[in-house]
């Protein structure tokens, strides 16, 4: 049976909604648990962060029904360079796949079993789903995030959503096997990005130079891959 890693950030110290965002997507990896193959979470977020910290005491609670998570904790200077998180990730991995994700993903719909079983495009270093499901609008997100009164098991009306087509790999739906993570990291070694930041959350160009660093060892191939939905809220870690 293959496994495949999700690699998520939460910091919700200043931005509240994403902890209930986390809500969602551990929700959405119990609800619908995958048959044909095993999902990790690994979650990276801020030693400081109170809010994601409750959702983790939370989480505890469901072990007996889902224990497949990993927790990495960050200085407040580590949390805001995503690439660090996702190095450290991808070079301990020993996932088949590992999905390099956000954590307004929720995953539905037989998705990863999809993923588990697809072939791999001869020669790609990376692959995205080329379609995603998105909120309407963005009032739709916010009342879904905003609304939620604590950590509990929570779904998604599908209604709410719409598709949005994808023509590259952005930050959260970068795929790659597992092999190749292990080999290169998430731009490991590379000083622009493996150093901390100032900032407290939201330089997220790294995902720009990785993706073009994965061009230069094969194609970047877009595949459908029916089942994310993505969670739209006004409100980002972005200054």
């Amino acid at each position: 049976m293959k496994m495949i890693e999700v690699v998520t950030h939460a910091y919700a110290e200043t931005m509240p909604h994403f902890a209930s965002a986390l809500v969602y997507q551990i929700s959405s990896l119990i609800l619908h648990k995958p048959k044909k193959c095993e999902v990790i979470l690994s979650l990276c977020t801020c030693c400081s962060d109170l809010r994601v910290s409750t959702v983790l005491e939370w989480l505890q609670s469901q072990r007996e029904v889902w224990k497949n998570a990993i927790v990495r904790v960050y200085l407040p200077d580590k949390i805001g360079r995503r690439c660090l998180g996702r190095n450290d990730t991808a070079l301990e991995t020993e996932a088949d796949i590992v999905w390099f994700a956000d954590v307004d993903q929720v995953f539905r719909g037989g998705i990863f079993d999809r993923l588990a079983e697809m072939e791999w495009p001869e020669g790609a270093s990376m692959v995205y789903p080329r379609i995603v499901k998105i909120h309407k609008d963005h009032d739709t997100g916010d009342k879904l995030l905003y609304g939620l009164d604590g950590p509990k098991l929570v779904d998604i009306d599908p209604e709410d959503f719409v598709d949005k087509r994808y023509r590259r790999a952005i930050g959260g739906v970068q795929i790659v096997q597992g092999d190749f993570a292990r080999k290169y990291g998430y731009l490991n070694g590379d000083e622009k990005w493996q150093r901390s930041t100032d900032k407290p959350f939201g330089d997220f160009r790294d995902d720009v130079a990785y993706r073009s660093f994965c061009l230069q060892h094969g194609p970047i191939v877009g595949v459908d891959l029916p089942g994310m939905h993505r969670l739209r809220h006004t409100a980002t870690t972005y200054k």
